[in-house]
This record gives structure tokens, sequence and C-alpha cells, in this order.
């Protein structure tokens, strides 16, 4: 009994029951995916109906009936050929000349086919603990070799990323925890953000809302001090240019607000539409 007749005079701490955020876990992302991995590019369309890179060359496979082709193709002959054929069809892009075959740029390309074929895999079984491991471990030493690139040679660097469609994703500097708490004191800051901006824009809106009138005010007082100032043969402190300076703002005033009243105009008759 006590504690209720307390909770009813003292409010409970924080403002989760006056302000409405809804705070939402963002969804697990894995290592192995294209978007975390930093690859823009997925397999090859079709590939599976060439054949392997020992046949491809036979000119009696090029007249051969579809059966046979068939049997020498990467399809029939096994995802290791596969594999091989990919990462030639990489290495093809970025390789020197027809004997390079261990610079950073062809050991590059090298491992990226190898990932691309494992994240196919894990998309298929993705409870495959082993693999999940070996395509974790490519992707560092991919990212090490990609480091190394960037520091020595910048403009290589960016020529691979363009060729192999990847996209550099180095190791956090800091690790940071995604809590709660802070997510939801950030929303929090940015409601009140939202709330102070619209009460800026608000008064905004008023104050130029009142600038015509004031103007109008404004210039027909100026006009009569002049007057009288003339009439009486007193020293005169209004100018010329005073009046045409007020004139032209509020000129420009009117200019705006025509301008505001056809944006709302147009904007009512699309909600009606």
């Amino acid at each position: 009994m006590l504690k209720r007749f307390t909770s009813l005079i003292i409010p409970n701490r924080g403002v989760k029951q006056l302000v409405n955020i809804k705070w939402v876990r963002p969804d697990y992302v894995p290592a192995y995916k294209p978007e975390k991995s930093g690859d823009l590019e997925g397999l090859p369309k079709n590939a599976e109906k060439f054949a392997g890179l020992d046949y491809n060359l036979s000119g009696e496979l090029k007249d051969a009936p579809e059966a046979v082709k068939q049997i020498f193709s990467v399809a029939h002959l096994g995802r290791k050929e596969y594999k091989a054929l990919v990462q030639k069809e990489l290495i093809d892009r970025v390789r020197r000349h027809k004997y390079d075959e261990n610079t950073a740029e062809t050991r590059i390309a090298r491992i990226t086919g190898h990932i691309r074929c494992l994240q196919e895999t894990m998309d298929l079984f993705p409870r495959n603990v082993k693999t999940k491991k070996v395509v974790q471990e490519l992707i560092d030493k991919r990212k090490k070799l990609l480091k190394f690139l960037r520091q020595y040679d910048y403009k290589k660097f960016e020529w691979l990323l363009e060729k192999l469609n990847l996209e550099y994703k180095a190791h956090p500097e800091s690790y940071h925890k995604l809590t709660r708490r802070e997510s939801l004191r950030r929303l929090t800051e940015m409601h009140c953000d939202q709330i102070r901006n619209r009460k800026l824009d608000d008064y905004r809106n008023l104050l130029e809302s009142q600038q015509g009138p004031y103007l109008q005010e404004k210039l027909n007082s100026l006009k009569f001090i002049r007057s009288e100032q003339i009439e009486l043969q007193l020293p005169i402190t209004v100018n010329e240019q005073d009046i045409k300076k007020v004139e032209t703002q509020l000129e420009e005033w009117k200019s705006k607000e025509a301008f505001k009243q056809q944006a709302r105009q147009k904007k009512k008759n699309l909600l009606i539409d």
C-alpha cells in the first residue's frame, strides 16, 4: 500500500513514459556477407555452362555435341573447377603479364575469387562452421594485403578496387559495443533537436508573417516624419534613400509571400488529387 502511494507522489525515473521513442536492435549481419566484406560483385552468371580450364582451348570440344559439352562443363566437373575458373577470370583483370602469379594484385584477385565462391556456399549452408571460419580468415588476409597496397601504392590500390569491384573496409580502430541505453540517449537527443527545430521554424514563420505589416507601418511613419519636417522647416533627418530602402524591403517581402502562397496552393492541390 505504501509503495503504491509513493509511486503516485514521486514520479518514476526516466522519461520513457513522456517521450514516444522505440528502439529496435539492428539485425545481425555476419562477417562473410558481401555488405560486410566489401564485395560489390557476385559470381559470374551462367559460368557453370563454360568448359573447364583444361578443355577450354580444345578445338574438338567446340564442334562436339551438347551432351559431350555438358560432360566437360564446369557444372559437371565440380566446385573445384568452378572456383579455378572464377579465380582465373578475376586474375586476368589485374595481372601485369601472362606469367604474373605472385604480385599483390593477383594474390588479392585469387583470394577474392575464393571468397565469393565460399560466400555462395555459406548462403546455401549457413551453419557450416568450418567454411565460415575459412572465409573469415580469407577476408582478413585480403584486408591485410589491401592495407599494404594502399600504403605503398595508392593509385594502384584504387585501380584494383575498381577492377575487382571491391569496397575497402578496414578494421575499426576501436571496438564500440552497441547498447540500448546509449541508443535511447541518442534517439532522445534527436527527438529533442526535432522539437527545438520545429519550434524555431514556427517562430521564424511568425516573425516573417509580421514583417510585412511592420515594414508598411515603418514606411508610413517615415513619410509622415519627412513631410512634417519639411512643412515645419525643421532639420530633415529622414532621407529619400531611407524611404526607398524600406520600400524595396516591403516589395521583397510581398514577392516572397506570393511565392509561399503558390507553393502552399500547389501542395494543397497535390494532397487533394
